[in-house]
């Protein structure tokens, strides 16, 4: 039995588009159903949020949730002081992390010296060993802080170690970030190494030609050509810290006014429903929705400013290496 291929490839072809697309729509639906349904709820009204009239989208949008929890009178969650708490945290520490891993990432891409590889799979070691893992060395080695071992040479002479206690404070998060060894750095150097590599070393031996040294080519050639990854980095960095609770956690400032963004959340999440009324805890559960939707629009304008670079960086990284 012979088969019209004129009829035939066209309706396989029709086929593996309505099955390419149905595939693409359901998983697209799996992954924005949560965040849609977030929006959703952080615009209805309290007693229509678990009730058989609720649907998915809510019968009148409201803002009484936004206005109850942050902005009103009564609010109880202090989002303006959260927020500029975890953006002086976020953004100094994405400046430093971008200048240390850049710098870390251009030594490994480009010179190959004596323990590169060890150094390099040392990199690689810290992306896979998960945080957790290390965090009572952290809070040891942050609670008794030693530069360099400078401490332990003046104690030989003054019969105590000198140490500073970089806790309850910003330098737990600042010192890291500057060392390269920072919330994910380890991801950062990767990246950047990949990015170096990825460049003709023609723009090094001109650059040698006209006279610079490795720290003029490594700031007048290579970070002007590195755009797409320094962004890429930057948005990564402002993201986990962003939304880390961990970290700020363990090494959480005093006082509630110090308090980062998460951190406040997953407080209010504990406290929440406990001795109010079950009208109460459906109002603090929609209040709640606004809270997170509030707290993760920056994110998301900030993605949406720099997916450009994002996408280029995480084309360009895989190029060679």
């Amino acid at each position: 039995m012979k088969f019209n291929k004129k009829i035939v490839e066209p309706c396989a072809s029709f086929l593996y588009k309505v099955f390419r697309y149905a595939l693409l729509i359901g998983i697209s639906y799996v992954v924005l159903f949560p965040v849609i349904k977030m929006i959703s709820s952080a615009f209805t009204p309290a007693v229509e949020l678990y009730t058989e009239e609720s649907g998915f989208l809510p019968s009148r949008a409201t803002f009484e949730n936004f206005k109850n929890a942050m902005f009103g009178e009564r609010a109880y969650f202090n989002f303006l002081k959260y927020t500029k708490n975890t953006a002086t945290i976020a953004l100094l520490c994405t400046l430093l992390q971008v200048f240390s891993c850049s710098l870390v990432g251009y030594g490994l891409g480009r010179y190959n010296f004596k323990g590169n590889p060890i150094v390099y799979a040392c990199v690689l070691f810290t992306i896979i060993l998960p945080v957790q893992t290390a965090i009572i060395p952290l809070y040891y080695e942050y609670r008794w802080f030693d530069i360099f071992g400078i401490g332990k040479i003046i104690g030989l002479f003054t019969g105590e170690a000198f140490t500073v206690n970089i806790l309850n404070n910003y330098m737990a998060f600042y010192v890291p970030a500057l060392f390269g060894v920072g919330l994910n750095s380890g991801i950062y150097i990767f990246l950047f190494r990949q990015f170096f590599m990825s460049m003709p070393r023609d723009l090094e031996e001109a650059a040698k030609i006209d006279g610079c040294n490795p720290i003029s080519i490594y700031l007048r050639i290579m970070i002007p050509n590195i755009k797409p990854v320094v962004v890429t980095v930057a948005l990564l960095s402002v993201i986990y810290y962003w939304n880390d609770a961990l970290l700020a956690g363990v090494f959480s400032l005093p006082g509630d006014d110090n308090l980062t963004l998460m951190v406040a959340l997953e407080e209010m999440r504990e406290r929440q429903g406990i001795g109010v009324s079950q009208l109460d805890a459906m109002r603090k559960q929609a209040e709640h929705y606004a809270i997170i939707l509030t707290a993760v629009t920056p994110l998301m304008i900030l993605f949406l400013i720099g997916q450009k670079f994002f996408v280029e960086c995480m084309d360009r990284s895989g190029s060679k290496g």
